[in-house]
């Protein structure tokens, strides 16, 4: 999928999942159970043992439903793994010019992170569409909504911090969507294997992007 699709999902949809240091034989029921939620794009993190071969075995599974990226990308030779595996986005947790050039020059999305003007900016100058305000919770919606007052033509994605009880706050703050990991794949959710409850979480989340779009 190229860039500007992936830019256009994540616009059309609101909300993207992260999996971060859960056991490979789990991920696949995760993936599944958010996709019933209604969840249509994951990334895994690559400070996940195993992120490679987990991204390439849920691109496989979950072809042609979910869009599977690569988070916590802080390198272009993970990038370079990562795109390797299946990737088909790139998350950042910092403004990195070497992975946005990297993803830019190969017409791979990438979201890269930043809280401040001067690194969102940066982040659009280097190419990249949709800037990951990170942590949003630090920033706070407040802070976003100053930041989306002289910064009007850079989408941003809140991520960290944001759960369903503040998400109505940084849509309202000006953000197109947010990411989301451990406030719905929860620990004692994926040890218990209760899927039904992962999905009704996923499915949570979704209703209320809905609401607050309408």
């Amino acid at each position: 999928m190229d860039a500007e699709s992936v830019y256009g999902l994540v616009r059309e949809r609101g909300i993207v999942a992260i999996v971060r240091g859960v056991e490979p034989e789990a991920a696949s029921e995760i993936a599944e159970s958010l996709y019933a939620g209604g969840i249509r794009l994951l990334e895994v993190t690559c400070n996940t043992a195993g992120f490679g071969e987990m991204i390439a075995m849920l691109g496989s599974r979950m072809a042609g439903r979910m869009v599977i990226g690569a988070g916590t990308v802080t390198t272009a030779g993970r990038c370079e793994q990562a795109l390797a595996a299946g990737a088909e986005y790139m998350v950042a947790p910092d403004t990195n010019a070497e992975v946005i050039r990297y993803c830019v020059e190969r017409d791979i999305a990438v979201f890269p992170g930043g809280q401040t003007a001067t690194e969102i900016l940066a982040a659009a100058r280097l190419g990249a569409r949709i800037v990951k305000v990170f942590p949003a919770s630090a920033v706070g919606p407040g802070g976003i909504r100053q930041l989306r007052g002289p910064i009007d033509d850079v989408d941003f994605l809140a991520v960290g911090g944001v759960n369903l009880e503040n998400m109505g706050d940084f849509i309202g703050a000006g953000c197109i969507g947010i990411a989301i990991g451990g406030s719905v794949i929860r620990k004692e959710i994926v040890a218990r294997r209760d899927w039904a409850r992962l999905t009704a979480e996923a499915s949570a989340y979704v209703a209320a992007m809905n609401a607050l779009r309408k």
